[in-house]
């Protein structure tokens, strides 16, 4: 969000001409990469949510089976 910042540098001057400054480009444009970056940001956000909402689902699924496993053979004990 940021990236402005450093537009008014001697090598950002050097490279997009003299007119740069802060918020003007000159000559040279940023085109999809601050998009991408964006988007990128908010799909590792979505992803590390729905990992994290899925392993905490799987983890409550194994305890269900594990609860009817000790069940069984708590079951099969006794009658032995």
């Amino acid at each position: 969000m940021i990236f402005p910042d450093g537009w008014d540098s001697d090598e950002v001057k050097r490279m997009c001409g003299e007119k740069t400054d802060k918020y003007r480009l000159g000559a040279c444009s940023v085109r999809w990469a601050y998009i991408l970056a964006i988007i990128g940001i908010l799909d590792a956000l979505i992803l590390s949510f729905l990992a994290f909402v899925l392993g905490n689902r799987q983890d409550s699924l194994l305890a269900e089976e594990l609860k009817l496993e000790n069940k069984v053979l708590l079951s099969q004990s006794s009658l032995e």
